[in-house]
């Protein structure tokens, strides 16, 4: 038996909540995986060390911690040393960890509907077993998903802490940038009270400089991912998901980044010098939303078995202009209101046909998570419209939580009659 499949069997037994509540286990899982497991990538490798220690020290508590939905802006907690910890990236780890089962189990003891997002039903459930580190204070933004802020209200009201709500309009003008602004500005305010902390320019200016770096690496990771043959393919690119929702601000990310240009530049230099790499990349995708959390082969399907590669994706990629130390929350306003997600469909259709002109791809996939209503409910209209420009468009229906919504056997077809239509159009 793997270390991995040891270390998953001891969580299922009756010590499997306090094992996932001691900041030791996540210390002993960095030094063995660490060690020992098997990284293509050095900037992995760091990024999952990173990833472990904020686990452990959300639950050693020596500093408070802040519940953070998806794409509230996470300077905002590195500005007053707060541990973020995201109840959804903890569901999603549950479910590679084979724990979800049981999870949403106990949601639905709870009275959660099974029709609610299987991340937030996560979420509420580890709160409720206290597998998930107690907040100190919750942060959610309004704009993207409209789950998450219920599931924090509810989070507060059973945890007694302050929830800090911000409230983002569909709209990108003044108005909308200065509203939003003026809520950031209200929330470090209240922060400066609660932490005892002052906002200086120096903080501000730190933590800036740290996303801004983090931005300018990331931006070279995406210019080398559009050589062809890809250097960095979805199996390993979906992974850095991870620094978009907890990462920007935080010292150690623009090192990541850093390394992994290096080192796809080094693979983009490989592969020029080497015989025809075609055989390896027969078609590239632009990737859509998330992906499975829990043990699928949908991802190896693709790109190893059919050699059709993700060369980007949509959470993957900068949208936003290098924040501003001099105007702090007209800057984190600015890069929350550009969301390609926020407002009109046109805005998302825009930024998909954009990138697929820009990473030579050959086809568009969207993972629609059961749940998840502001991304699926698009999908006929990027459909149609991708198909007006001649974009192949498969929408493949799962959940990223949940293996029992996921029709493994009906996606496989789909998939297969995706990779014919391929075939007619570019052979």
């Amino acid at each position: 038996m793997s270390i991995k499949a040891q270390f998953n069997a001891r969580l299922k037994n009756e010590l499997g909540r306090k094992l996932l509540s001691s900041p030791a286990t996540y210390r002993l899982a960095r030094e063995v995986f660490i060690h020992t497991g098997n990284f293509a990538f050095k900037a992995k490798k760091k990024m999952t060390a990173m990833a472990l220690e904020q686990a452990a020290e959300a639950y050693q508590r020596k500093r408070p911690v802040a519940w953070t939905s998806a794409f509230f802006p996470t300077e905002m907690f590195y500005f007053f040393d707060l541990i973020p910890f995201a109840p959804e990236v903890a569901a999603g780890t549950s479910a590679a960890l084979d724990l979800s089962p049981r999870l949403l189990r106990h949601a639905e003891s709870l009275g959660l509907s099974s029709d609610s997002c299987s991340f937030h039903r996560c979420a509420a459930a580890g709160m409720d077993l206290d597998y998930f580190p107690r907040p100190d204070f919750l942060m959610a933004s309004a704009h993207l998903c409209d789950g998450a802020p219920r599931l924090f209200q509810y989070m507060a009201r059973r945890s007694q802490k302050p929830l800090y709500l911000l409230d983002v309009p569909a709209g990108d003008d003044d108005r909308a940038l200065h509203y939003v602004a003026d809520q950031l500005a209200e929330i470090a305010s209240d922060l400066e009270k609660k932490r005892g902390i002052k906002l200086t320019d120096d903080r501000i200016a730190s933590v800036f400089e740290a996303s801004n770096r983090a931005r300018h690496f990331r931006i070279a990771v995406e210019n080398l991912r559009t050589q062809v043959p890809t250097p960095l393919n979805g199996t390993e690119g979906l992974a850095y998901i991870y620094l978009t929702l907890l990462g920007q601000g935080h010292p150690e990310t623009a090192a990541i980044y850093k390394i992994l240009a290096g080192e796809l530049k080094e693979a983009v230099s490989k592969n020029r010098r080497e015989a025809d790499k075609t055989d390896h990349e027969r078609y590239r995708l632009i990737w859509l939303h998330l992906r499975p959390y829990y043990s699928s082969d949908l991802i190896s399907y693709l790109e190893y078995e059919l050699k059709m590669i993700i060369a980007a994706e949509e959470m993957n990629l900068v949208y936003w202009p290098p924040l501003d130390p001099e105007k702090p929350f007209v800057s984190l306003a600015r890069k929350i209101i550009l969301h390609p997600g926020l407002g009109p469909i046109e805005r998302r259709l825009k930024f998909i046909v954009q990138n697929y002109h820009r990473y030579k791809a050959h086809g568009v996939i969207h993972f629609s998570h059961w749940g998840c209503r502001q991304s699926v409910g698009g999908i006929l209209f990027l459909k149609k419209e991708l198909q007006k420009r001649n974009i192949p468009f498969l929408a493949v229906d799962g959940d990223c939580i949940d293996e029992t919504s996921f029709p493994w056997g009906q996606v496989l077809t789909r998939i297969d009659s995706f990779y014919e239509i391929m075939e007619e159009l570019y052979a």
